[in-house]
């Protein structure tokens, strides 16, 4: 049996969670809610949203294909 090295998805996976982030830092920066926030709870934010959102994403995707 051959054992893989590099999953085949692995890129596909980085990509979205490179959109993922891109979309909280936009959501972050631009909803009114979260102007009241300081530089570094802005940056924790976004970081939590899009480890958040990728892991809903990749337990989603999961699910439907298994």
């Amino acid at each position: 049996m051959k054992a893989e090295l590099f999953n085949q998805y692995a890129l596909h996976w980085a990509g979205g969670f490179l959109l993922i982030y891109v979309l909280a830092q936009l959501l972050v920066s631009k909803h009114p809610r979260f102007q009241f926030l300081s530089p570094i709870q802005k940056s924790v934010l976004v970081k939590l949203i899009a480890i958040g959102g990728f892991g809903l994403a990749y337990v989603f995707v999961q699910f439907m294909v298994g």
